[in-house]
């Protein structure tokens, strides 16, 4: 009998490693749109932020968010296979997921193409399905999932990088596990008390046995 039945992924810093070409977009983006341009030197400061304090740093106005998303999504997609994996074994740890009977599956803010894509060149269509959120939706994604999957909340665990994954899941009413190789730095993370902080995918395997 394992603890959870259903492990929900975010793709951005968890799953792929989207940082440098995000930074590189974010440089386009930010001379179009007017936001503060941020330097190399800034991101330690940076990754310590949750995302509404980072928009506020880079004085971007809520209403043009989505089209800065929609816009940062098109660019991405040039560069998706490109991306790597965060971890070279994270694919491996859904596998064994997957083994154990859970059901695995993808939330993101990110497209769904670039998804798809990224996991086409990494070969790994392993995941059972992947939902696309807003920025700030993805709370309101997780419960629509839950609702439509007819899921139990103790079931669901929901594995994320950032502070806003952390506030998703537990408005939700699930528990996390955040990771330490994302976008948000661990002390950051801790501040807000996932239920568990991994280091390394194996440790899912644990965590849901």
């Amino acid at each position: 009998m394992v603890k959870y039945k259903y492990v929900l992924f975010d793709f951005d810093g968890t799953l792929a490693d989207t940082e440098e070409v995000n930074f590189v977009i974010y440089q386009k983006l930010a001379e179009k749109y007017n936001l503060r341009n941020i330097t190399i030197d800034e991101l330690g400061h940076i990754k310590k932020m949750s995302a509404r304090e980072l928009m506020a740093y880079v004085e971007l106005k809520k209403r043009y968010l989505p089209f800065i998303l929609k816009r940062g999504k098109k660019l991405l997609k040039h560069d998706i296979r490109n991306i790597k994996p965060c971890k070279h074994d994270i694919f491996n740890t859904v596998s064994a997921l997957k083994s154990m009977g859970i059901s695995t599956a993808i939330i993101t803010t990110n497209s769904k193409t670039n998804v798809q894509m990224f996991l086409e060149e990494q070969n790994a269509d392993i995941f059972d399905f992947i939902a696309s959120s807003s920025m700030f939706g993805k709370e309101s994604k997780l419960k629509k999932v839950i609702k439509k999957e007819k899921l139990e909340l103790k079931d669901v665990l929901y594995v994320g990088d950032e502070i806003r994954d952390i506030h998703a899941a537990k408005n939700t009413g699930i528990d996390i596990a955040s990771v330490a190789w994302g976008y948000n730095t661990v002390e950051s993370l801790k501040k807000h008390k996932p239920e568990y902080l991994i280091y390394e995918p194996c440790e899912l395997i644990n965590i849901c046995r």
